[in-house]
């Protein structure tokens, strides 16, 4: 959104956890059969090797793993439109995390021979299914390139920029966030504590850089959110 446009060095090209197709995933829904899951259904376990892939037509599905300690670490959430478990299923490779729907989900699944096929015959699909793969590669490389270096208050603050890109909206002069992510759910992806992103959200509040109201965050001005980034970016 236009509001979120900076001339300051943060950017979130290829650092976006919500992943989707920009061609659209119409070409692919076409391959397969919708599938409503509830709530918290695994899609694969760790260790598996998938039989299907899937679009998510509605909701929404997470990847995860457990640490050893018992923590649930979140690495990307797949919003509607959004391609998954294709290079498993390609490859028939067992899958390294699990997969779970995080909301009620329709989902469109697909078998290999389907997917397979469409390959052979549709050059728009091969390009839909390499931007997936190629998405998926690139926002974990720009985390470990950029965001791994930085403090929590960094991390944090590129979250909510990348919630703003997908769920913001003016409202009263401001951005509301429209979509609710618990103070768990964010610890889960960004590898912290819940009482660490509490306490920076706090601080964040204090500083008037972000405000909430019935669980949903909003932000005055984008654009303050971006400076503070630029003053406690570690490199």
């Amino acid at each position: 959104m236009s509001d979120s446009q900076s001339t300051h060095t943060i950017s979130t090209d290829f650092m976006d956890c919500f992943l989707t197709l920009s061609r659209g995933s119409k070409r692919l829904e076409a391959l397969g059969q919708p599938e409503f899951l509830k709530k918290g259904t695994i899609l694969v376990r760790s260790g598996e090797i998938p039989g299907y892939c899937y679009i998510v037509r509605t909701g929404r599905v997470i990847c995860y793993e457990f640490s050893f300690n018992g923590e649930q670490r979140i690495y990307n959430f797949m919003e509607p439109g959004s391609l998954l478990l294709e290079e498993f299923l390609l490859f028939d490779r067992p899958c390294p995390i699990f997969f779970a729907t995080a909301l009620d989900s329709e989902l469109v699944k697909i078998t290999k021979q389907d997917l397979t096929d469409a390959l052979r015959r549709d050059f728009d699909i091969v390009m839909d299914v390499c931007e997936s793969i190629s998405a998926k590669h690139l926002s974990a490389m720009e985390y470990q390139r950029v965001g791994y270096h930085q403090d929590a208050g960094w991390q944090i603050c590129r979250f909510l920029l990348l919630l703003i890109e997908h769920y913001g909206e003016k409202e009263n002069g401001r951005i509301q966030i429209t979509e609710k992510f618990s103070h768990q759910m964010i610890a889960d992806f960004l590898g912290m504590n819940r009482v660490t992103v509490s306490r920076k959200l706090k601080e964040l509040r204090s500083l008037g850089l972000i405000a909430s109201e019935k669980g949903k965050l909003s932000v005055p001005d984008v654009n303050a959110i971006k400076k503070y980034m630029d003053s406690i970016q570690g490199f």
